[in-house]
């Protein structure tokens, strides 16, 4: 088992803790150790690994990272108000190949999927997102995947779809169970234009930087569509990194923890994955600081997925474009969901897809919904 093979936290961090305040993340978690093997599952809600592989092709200036470091960082921050309890597995070592270190990246995350834990994943480069999208692709469970990135990831080497890239793959799956992709905080002047067509086409979801960081509430319902999230750490600009190839413009470590805390909040996340980390203290920090957020967001979960229509919930019809539309909200978090009824088959059920209050009030004005009118297209293709 993948459980077994795992490298249990350094002593080097366990020794901290002796002189941390006894209230520190490094004292309240279960920890896979040398001593004491892997701590019992039971009651827990949370677990953390790091992911030592890092021989992504194209990324030489992530092959450098500081599993160590992030640790320390995270085991020296105080514990919230929580009642998460929660599991630090240590790391998944460096397989023989790439795809072995994959393998066993998919094996922990489906043993966490099975035992209904978040599981958290540092370290590596976004081609872990493989193993951990494959878990739904193995139990043919249809997900959804929201990448925080600067790019979509779908090219390479001046093609518009590179078999090395880990969105390629994904979209070449057959079966294929993602649903829906999304990008949050992609830079348009790094991204090719054949590329946010080809995004156009898919009717995948992307949201540009600048719009973000000037409301950065317009993740929540995109997040709460999503069940596996990839925070890429070259999203974050480089001043606030301290080091590594990251990018002049981008989130501020104070948005990247936002957003981390909204990936937590989220009922349906089942995976986090946090890659491309560069070796620096103010890298280890961020990172410790964004899990820390993760933890903190899970803690306010409502726990409304799947969400029912027949109770707590009152329902809106709004004629908009020659469409009538039907709207949900929630009486409990006063949040709004979309019903969606597939195209090609009026005898499917209706699913329903996360929005916003504004999304609301646009359909009222006469404006179709972008998520709608998205979610329609792709259920036809």
């Amino acid at each position: 088992m993948a459980i077994e093979l795992l490298v249990p936290v350094p002593n080097e961090v366990l020794s901290l803790r002796t002189i941390s305040d006894p209230q520190t993340l490094g004292n309240k978690l279960k920890i896979h150790s040398e001593k004491a093997g892997i701590p019992s599952f039971k009651n827990v809600r949370i677990a953390i690994v790091g992911v030592q592989e890092t021989r992504s092709i194209g990324q030489p200036h992530q092959r450098k990272q500081n599993l160590i470091g992030i640790r320390k960082a995270l085991y020296n921050l105080f514990n919230g108000n929580w009642n998460n309890n929660i599991i630090d597995l240590g790391d998944i070592p460096i397989g023989e190949k790439e795809k072995d270190s994959h393998k066993a990246l998919h094996d922990i995350a489906k043993e966490m999927y099975q035992r209904n834990i978040l599981l958290i994943a540092f370290g590596g480069s976004q081609e872990n997102i493989l193993g951990l999208c494959n878990v739904f692709h193995e139990f043919e469970v249809y997900y959804n995947l929201t990448s925080i990135d600067y790019k979509f990831d779908f090219g390479g080497d001046g093609s518009l779809i590179s078999p090395d890239s880990y969105m390629s793959k994904l979209i070449a799956n057959r079966p294929n169970y993602m649903t829906n992709f999304c990008n949050l905080g992609y830079q348009s002047y790094m991204v090719a234009q054949d590329e946010i067509d080809l995004m156009d086409r898919l009717y995948f979801e992307s949201i540009r930087l600048g719009t973000l960081t000037s409301n950065l509430k317009v993740v929540e319902p995109l997040m709460r569509d999503s069940d596996i999230v990839s925070m890429d750490m070259t999203s974050v600009k480089s001043n606030d990194l301290q080091g590594g190839m990251t990018q002049v413009n981008g989130f501020t470590a104070q948005q990247f923890c936002a957003l981390a805390r909204y990936v937590g909040i989220s009922d349906r996340v089942r995976f986090v994955g946090l890659c491309n980390i560069p070796e620096s203290s103010a890298s280890s920090n961020l990172t410790a600081q964004a899990v820390w957020y993760i933890i903190e967001g899970m803690h306010y979960r409502v726990n409304e997925y799947p969400f029912s229509t027949k109770q707590n919930s009152v329902r809106y019809l709004v004629s908009c474009d020659d469409q009538e539309l039907i709207f949900y909200q929630s009486s409990l978090s006063k949040r709004w969901w979309l019903e969606v009824q597939p195209e090609d088959d009026s005898n499917l059920e209706a699913v329903l897809i996360s929005c916003s209050e504004e999304d609301f009030y646009t359909a009222e004005k006469g404006t179709v919904p972008e998520r709608w009118w998205k979610a329609i297209r792709r259920s036809v293709i």
